[in-house]
């Protein structure tokens, strides 16, 4: 759509009056930083051995982009009591502070990519296709820029994933099945605990883990399909073995498999044939076994987020991250009105001893394990203190 004709967005602003007329609470806006458009379209630039050029590099955050959005809150978001997030690929933390200003001019928080983008091929060719793990200092300066730059000034969105990203317990996890518990609580505590406002995908709640396909036949998003055509029927730059190994833990696949309710027939998501096979594992990740497990993710989430709901200090207090070049333990403290929170996560399989600066008489808020073993990190281990 062409947002610089004034008809197409008072057709848009109608259109979200319509919804909102209904009832609904807001809206998640899909790249919205991509509708202004600069002078004259002019080409992208084509990194070397790319076949495409990059299009967020002359679109994302146009010269309008700001009084696009303004006028939007102008004429319809400001007369409704609603919430607004604006997926943004591409945008820094400057741009974000314009977005979700504190005097509430545009939206209230944006979807940033920085931290679920890392790890891409090192061959530009193959973009985000690739089967090395996210290293840990490279996810620590990426969320800790985010958490300082919008301090006061503007809010986080916090996600680990969504419909475009594989499962998060499976991606940073050397083995989702023993582990899947505990790192499934880890990554919640170490994201909950930030500022900002945490978002939960369906079957997060649960640990749901991606699917480990092992043949192409077994894919229905094009993109997964379109990449290996490309890279191995058509370029012959890669194997199908090799482009399978790249799928298998980055496809949005992982993402889609239907919700796992129960241990039925089709997880209980619908009597009839769903529309994408299930993850084989939901006879045993479910939501029912969740409900009736005292230990669960489940309820593991519900005590995270009660504890956001009754602490100003997770709210308001501002971020200082330790450690930046550990490579195998995230840890952070937060700062409010006299009070510390210190978040420690470690990330790895591993048994380590890390030592932090702490009072005596700080407790316990919340962990994935019954007890405290002091400066020894148990695998996937992950405690907050208070004090």
């Amino acid at each position: 759509m062409n947002w610089a004709n004034p008809d197409v967005r008072q057709s848009v602003y109608s259109l979200m009056r319509f919804w909102l007329d209904k009832g609904v609470d807001g809206f998640r806006m899909d790249v919205i930083n991509l509708i202004s458009k600069p002078d004259g379209l002019p080409d992208a630039p084509q990194a070397p051995g790319a076949e495409y050029g990059d299009v967020q590099a002359v679109v994302a955050d146009g010269p309008k982009l700001n009084d696009y959005l303004q006028e939007m809150n102008r004429e319809v978001l400001s007369k409704y009591d609603v919430m607004t997030v604006g997926e943004m690929p591409g945008s820094t933390p400057e741009d974000a502070i314009k977005y979700t200003n504190l005097d509430g001019s545009e939206l209230n928080m944006v979807f940033q990519f920085e931290h679920v983008s890392l790890s891409p091929n090192p061959d530009a060719r193959f973009g985000k296709w690739n089967d090395q793990p996210v290293k840990l200092p490279e996810l620590k300066q990426a969320l800790g820029r985010w958490q300082t730059a919008l301090d006061g000034k503007g809010w986080n969105s916090l996600y680990w994933n969504n419909h475009d990203q594989p499962r998060a317990v499976s991606r940073f996890a050397t083995d989702d099945e023993r582990y899947r518990v505990r790192t499934a609580k880890m990554l919640g505590t170490t994201l909950h605990l930030l500022q900002g406002s945490p978002y939960v995908y369906e079957g997060e709640e649960l640990g749901m883990t991606n699917v480990h396909y092992t043949s192409l036949d077994q894919y229905e998003d094009l993109e997964s399909l379109n990449a290996y055509h490309q890279f191995v029927d058509e370029e012959k730059a890669v194997s199908a073995d090799q482009m399978l190994r790249w799928l298998s833990p980055i496809s949005r696949d992982n993402a889609r498999t239907p919700m796992q309710w129960d241990d039925t027939a089709n997880a209980g998501f619908t009597d009839g044939k769903p529309w994408f096979a299930l993850n084989p594992n939901y006879p045993t990740i479910n939501a029912k076994a969740a409900l009736a497990d005292p230990d669960s993710v489940f309820y593991y989430y519900q005590k995270l987020i009660a504890i956001r709901h009754q602490s100003d200090l997770i709210k308001f207090g501002d971020f200082e991250l330790l450690d930046a070049d550990d490579a195998e333990v995230f840890a952070y403290r937060r700062h409010y009105n006299g009070q510390t929170l210190l978040v420690i996560s470690n990330f790895t399989s591993d048994t380590l001893n890390r030592h932090y600066d702490r009072p005596s008489e700080a407790k316990v808020l919340v962990g994935n394990y019954d007890d405290d073993a002091g400066e020894t990190l148990r695998p996937y281990e992950t405690k907050v203190y208070q004090y």
